[in-house]
């Protein structure tokens, strides 16, 4: 566990140890804090949508590749089959 301090206007520093193993955690996410118990919070991150989280997922798959070509390849190979 590791102390951070509480600032004039009740902002805390996450520590760099402690958001390196939040996975997902990024400056401008909304988080969920809640009040468990007790002197005890919670923070969680909000799940990002699965468009945004896979946005670009293949872009290095398809760097050198003309999809426009390939779409029309497959396409033609479709046609020859039948």
């Amino acid at each position: 566990m590791q102390l951070v301090t509480v600032g004039s206007r009740y902002q805390i520093v996450i520590p760099k140890e402690v958001r390196e193993k939040m996975n997902g955690l990024r400056p401008g996410l909304k988080v969920a804090v809640r009040f468990e118990k007790e002197n005890i919070l919670t923070i969680k991150t909000k799940p990002v949508n699965w468009l945004e989280q896979n946005q670009g997922i293949a872009r290095k798959a398809w760097k050198n590749i003309n999809t426009t070509k390939y779409l029309e390849d497959l396409r033609n190979e479709w046609d020859q089959k039948v």
